[in-house]
């Protein structure tokens, strides 16, 4: 037997607990980041050439729309991606098929 594969039924190399908790220390530790992250992000920011005042996360996707690389992802994310049909069976062959209807004619005699 394949030592990577389980075998059908009760197997005892099955993990059944489930995932571990996070430990507390760390889930502060990701508290705090994410509160210095919005901390960083809402800070205002004076615009010494329209002297408007805005904040910091405004400016970020401002200027992430500029870009095009980020542009296609930002509209990925919100539209929602294209699905891309993928086939994975044949080990990176391309593969074109040609579909075509064929229509038939009644004669009417």
């Amino acid at each position: 037997m394949d030592k990577g594969y389980f075998k059908p039924g009760y197997d005892p190399r099955r993990w059944l607990k489930g995932r571990p908790k996070k430990p507390k220390d760390k889930k502060a530790a990701e508290q705090l980041i994410e509160h210095v992250i919005w901390e960083e992000l809402s800070r205002e920011i004076n615009n010494p050439n329209t002297h408007e005042v805005e904040d910091a996360l405004r400016l970020m996707i401002r200027s992430m729309i500029r870009n095009r690389v980020t542009q296609d992802k930002i509209l990925d994310r919100i539209a929602g991606k294209v699905k891309e049909e993928v086939d994975v069976n044949n080990r990176g062959e391309v593969i074109l098929r040609i579909v075509r209807e064929e229509t038939k004619k009644t004669d009417a005699t």
